[in-house]
């Protein structure tokens, strides 16, 4: 009998994110772990390397905290919603303090991300070349990409990026078992090659379910078990985002939090209220539902739209 990795989304984190980590952060918009993100906040891990191919306001809210140093990844922005002012406060004022960028275009990341989990060193793309991306560097200096020609005769330059191995990678998703076998269905983005990338990975998710139910529908699971060293439930973990099948996007909740950490001291009160006030996804459930009303919160319930079955059999 294989030992259960169930635990609480502090344990995950006082176990297995230690401060000056390079992390991966899984999601592509649909289902990043706000469950795993908020603890981190929480308990002040510090001079982390966060990685994402594109962040949202999950990255903002960590680089407000402090908890950010370095960010790989294409940009830290919101399109529609607005900007990111936590992000501009850092690059800009150094507030809280001085934070540096590898900028990579989305797919550059995704290919790092693919070379290492792989297990290859590098891997060359047509993406970057001719762009300012290739003049300005951080802390990877020379080793950010290279240039050169394909060595089998094309004619044609290529951009070699060097595989990203983070320490360890989080994400949310629909379902997963004790033992970390997780499912997801949606929007994939980065997943599953960021967390098969990374050297080890906390998954939180929307319910736990057996192994012989991971077996019925196995081409659903993206991240194996033997990846997986905690596994956190966490209804909702994705709100504001949307989890297919359960809920959608909170546009409504995103926009007030743009609106009030356009200040410093406004931002503060959002922080203090949603992640540093509540001790856990529980509380803040409840306090959603106490503050905006148990209408708002069903109104965010996915409809039913059931993929139909299939033979696995021989």
């Amino acid at each position: 009998m294989k030992k259960s990795k169930i635990m609480t989304a502090q344990e995950a984190v006082t176990k297995f994110i230690s401060d000056g980590m390079t992390v991966g952060i899984g999601g592509f918009f649909h289902s990043p772990s706000y469950s795993i993100t908020h603890e981190i906040i929480r308990q002040k891990k510090a001079h982390l390397t966060i990685c994402q191919p594109s962040f949202n306001e999950h990255a903002d809210q960590m680089i407000g905290a402090g908890c950010v140093d370095r960010i790989i990844s294409s940009y830290v922005w919101m399109e529609v919603f607005g900007p990111l002012y936590c992000f501009r406060r850092a690059m800009e004022k150094e507030i809280p303090h001085k934070i540096e960028m590898e900028d990579y275009t989305n797919f550059a990341v995704m290919a790092r991300y693919l070379a290492g989990s792989l297990g290859v060193p590098y891997i060359p793309i047509h993406s970057m070349k001719g762009s300012d991306m290739m003049k300005y560097r951080a802390w990877e200096g020379e080793k950010k990409a290279i240039q050169m020609k394909d060595p089998f005769g094309s004619g044609h330059d290529h951009v070699l990026v060097p595989a990203l191995k983070p320490d360890v990678g989080y994400f949310h998703c629909q379902r997963a078992d004790e033992e970390g076998n997780s499912q997801m269905w949606g929007i994939w983005g980065d997943m599953p090659w960021s967390m098969r990338a990374c050297k080890e990975v906390i998954v939180s998710c929307e319910e736990i379910i057996t192994r012989e139910q991971i077996g019925r529908d196995p081409n659903r699971t993206i991240v194996p078990g033997y990846k997986v060293v905690g596994v956190v439930p966490a209804p909702f973990g994705a709100h504001p985002k949307h989890c297919q099948g359960y809920y959608d996007v909170d546009r409504d909740f995103i926009f007030k939090y743009i609106r009030e950490s356009a200040t410093e001291e406004g931002w503060k009160t959002y922080m203090d209220e949603w992640v540093y006030g509540v001790a856990d996804r529980d509380e803040y459930l409840k306090k959603y539902v106490d503050a905006f009303g148990m209408k708002k919160f069903l109104g965010l319930k996915a409809k039913d739209m059931m993929s139909t079955s299939v033979n696995y059999g021989f």
